[in-house]
């Protein structure tokens, strides 16, 4: 004769009980809907939107440096204000740079309207850099560091 333990069959109705009870004591009891969100299409802009819109984009506009170029020299114009986004700019533009991972404090200021002259691109980035002792590490993969530049004695 085989004796089962009296174990085995409390433990089927413990586990059967507990599984009947958390499908009748659903989380969706207590669950509610979200309110449907409504998107508002480009046509849906009111006037001042589209005005403070050009705005910006003028105001954007004024605050980006320029470059021009001449057959034996380059040059690019540099505007007052916020260093970061003139100098992603030109890293975007000449040297084809679509992520920059910036590690340097975003509030360095250049001055003044200036403009900057060398003879190619390169020569041009160590003039803006020179002064902050930035350093531009440029990747394959199109990505680029700009992180502070350390003297070897400083990074001991």
């Amino acid at each position: 004769m085989v004796v089962k333990p009296c174990r085995t069959s409390v433990h089927r109705y413990v586990i059967a009980s507990s599984l009947a009870l958390s499908c009748l004591w659903s989380t969706s009891v207590f669950a509610t809907s979200c309110p449907v969100y409504q998107f508002s299409g480009v046509t849906a802009l009111t006037q001042q939107q589209t005005r403070r819109q050009t705005e910006l984009e003028t105001r954007q506009a004024n605050e980006q440096p320029e470059r021009m170029t001449d057959s034996r020299a380059s040059q690019l114009v540099l505007h007052e204000g916020l260093l970061q986004p003139q100098l992603e700019q030109f890293l975007r533009k000449e040297f084809a740079v679509e992520t920059i991972d910036w590690r340097v404090s975003p509030h360095y200021q250049w001055p003044t309207n200036f403009t900057l002259k060398a003879s190619n691109a390169e020569a041009l980035l160590e003039q803006i850099l020179a002064p902050y002792t930035f350093v531009v590490t440029m990747f394959a993969n199109h990505a680029a560091i700009v992180s502070y530049r350390y003297e070897v004695a400083e990074a001991l």
